[in-house]
């Protein structure tokens, strides 16, 4: 190698800004979102439930409802 070698003076890097919170929509809709969410979970349990138990039998219905609902309800609360 020929020359010599310069010293690069080292520089801090710039902090990173702190993530922002998102802010939760507050359009005029934004409650009936989750009164749809309500109405889908009443209409599974009045006409899906009744349904499945008449087609796959009351163990097979009752399971798969359980299993639904902890999933949904694991979903919705994961955070």
């Amino acid at each position: 190698m020929s020359g010599t070698r310069t010293a690069r003076a080292r520089t801090t890097p710039k902090p990173r800004p702190a993530p922002k919170a998102r802010a939760l929509p507050r359009g005029p809709l934004s409650g009936w979102r989750r009164w749809g969410w309500v109405a889908a979970l009443v209409a599974f349990a009045l006409i899906g439930l009744p349904l499945a138990h008449a087609i796959l039998g009351e163990v097979a219905a009752l399971l798969g409802a359980a299993m639904l609902l902890g999933f949904l309800l694991g979903r919705w609360t994961a955070r």
